[in-house]
């Protein structure tokens, strides 16, 4: 069986890259940076590393081609992702934002996809985050990035329906979890059983249930004290800290 980890280098797509070489899978990932590759090959040398920038304008025939190198793939999972606290909204900041979040990955999700339309199926599977469930005053473009992911995905999951094709598409969301939180294991665990969505950890979609359903109101007063309510949820800080 063949995993392919777009994003795999580092963060949770590392942990979940792990999880898969662990298990027997001929186990490929991608990353960005030199450095980040040359230190996954050296602490999993059966696996194979990839340079992949999914913000390319080539980023899906780049990534088609790489799976069409790799013999096809049997698991492909997206965990490319990139963060920045931006209260100012600066465009710069926003523009890389979406194009590695909601265009980065969604080109690397419709190549898998086609590959498994084409191919008899398979398992897909997309890292998206608890911030895709609303805007965030912090963090808007990623925020919006991630809910994109999340109507993406879902809009695969109903053409795989359609379709009556055999694929998985399964929605990973974390919330506020580092890389040593016993993550990769329950991401590989809801992708073997092609789960529609895992909150990670579970009782995050409860709490999602509730912040999604929160009037606009009340939601625009949370936004300077949100994380206050939340923290003794939280497994790992924010990456930012309130202004006075």
């Amino acid at each position: 069986m063949k995993a392919l980890i777009i994003g795999g280098t580092s963060g949770l797509g590392r942990v979940l890259a792990a999880e898969f070489i662990a298990a027997g899978w001929e186990t490929s990932v991608t990353g960005v940076r030199d450095e980040a590759l040359q230190y996954f090959s050296a602490a999993f040398p059966a696996a194979r590393a990839v340079k992949l920038d999914v913000s390319a304008p080539d980023a899906r025939a780049a990534a088609e081609a790489l799976i069409a190198g790799l013999g096809g793939a049997d698991a492909v999972a997206v965990c490319a992702g990139l963060y920045a606290d931006d209260p100012d909204a600066d465009w710069a900041a926003e523009e890389k934002v979406i194009a590695v979040n909601a265009a980065g990955c969604a080109a690397a999700l419709n190549a898998a996809y086609s590959y498994f339309r084409k191919n008899g199926g398979g398992r897909l599977a997309c890292v998206s985050s608890i911030g895709g469930i609303r805007g965030n005053a912090r963090c808007p473009a990623y925020n919006a990035s991630k809910a994109f992911l999340f109507n993406y995905l879902e809009g695969l999951r109903q053409n795989a329906a359609l379709a009556g094709a055999d694929i998985s598409v399964t929605n990973i969301i974390p919330a506020y979890i580092g890389e040593g939180s016993g993550a990769g294991r329950k991401m590989f665990t809801a992708i073997m059983k092609k789960r529609r969505s895992a909150y990670i950890p579970g009782y995050w979609r409860l709490l999602a249930a509730v912040y999604r359903n929160l009037p606009d109101f009340l939601h625009e007063k949370l936004a300077r004290w949100h994380y206050l309510l939340l923290k003794p949820f939280m497994r790992r800080a924010p990456r930012w800290k309130a202004k006075p």
